[in-house]
């Protein structure tokens, strides 16, 4: 009788093998061939959207309902790893950029992706076409923040890194 949770690389391909019909062989190379690493969180370029950003937008959605009633749709969108209101309303009283302001102040220590505590961070987003496509400053916490091993030595990179990343 096999076991259920086999712990080597032939067992699991003989299981594959036995299940799928597959030749052993090929099983085996598909249990032993390293997987590829891909992070959790896919980065989107000024995309303000994510689990950490939302409550804080929406927050401030409530509030400027408050203060400005008619006040337009906001576009949030992230540059550099803050949150900003396209289109900021310039000819508005101080109490619209009061909202304004907090939203941005609470985004730049919250990570974007999850409600954890973040800090600036260099990211490289994933395209399914592209794939990695250029680095990218992201508020994220240590555990959304992910650069791919092969391209931590990358030039662009190590610039935005000096040029942007908060130390921890």
């Amino acid at each position: 009788m096999p076991k259920k949770n086999p712990s080597t690389a032939a067992q699991r391909a003989r299981q594959r093998q036995a299940a799928t019909g597959e030749k052993y062989t090929t099983a085996l190379r598909a249990e032993t061939r390293p997987a590829v690493q891909r992070p959790a969180v896919r980065h989107r370029p000024f995309s303000a959207g994510g689990a950490g950003w939302a409550p804080i937008i929406r927050r401030a959605a409530r509030e400027l309902d408050e203060v400005w009633p008619d006040h337009p749709t906001p576009a949030w969108e992230e540059k550099f790893g803050d949150l900003c209101w396209k289109g900021t309303p310039w000819s508005q009283g101080p109490e619209v950029w009061a909202v304004v302001n907090q939203a941005t102040r609470e985004a730049s220590s919250t990570c974007q992706t999850c409600p954890s505590p973040g800090r600036k961070r260099v990211v490289w987003p994933w395209d399914s076409e592209y794939g990695w496509v250029m680095p990218w400053v992201k508020t994220c916490c240590d555990t959304c923040a992910y650069v791919p091993p092969q391209l931590r030595d990358d030039q662009a990179y190590l610039e935005l890194v000096e040029r942007y990343e908060e130390r921890g």
